[in-house]
């Protein structure tokens, strides 16, 4: 669920999510150096957040295929 604001150009509510107003183009975050920085380090946060997510669903992947090839080794040795 997104939070909403309204803009401070035509006054419709909008989502936060939005750098622009859909309806006028009004920039909805001040230009200033402190809100880009906020916004860059959101970004980086959440580019962070997907590199761990990433990371452990490949770590799950990695312990299946572990215990998988187990079972093959431990088959392939029992029909010697």
């Amino acid at each position: 669920m997104y939070t909403m604001c309204v803009c401070k150009g035509c006054g419709r509510t909008l989502e936060k999510k939005f750098l622009y107003c859909p309806y006028c183009g009004t920039c909805r975050v001040s230009q200033d150096e402190e809100s880009l920085d906020v916004l860059f380090n959101q970004y980086e946060e959440n580019r962070r957040e997907v590199r761990r997510r990433q990371l452990y669903e490949m770590e799950q992947e990695l312990d299946e295929l572990e215990e998988e090839l187990s079972v093959y080794a431990l088959s392939a040795q029992m029909h010697k």
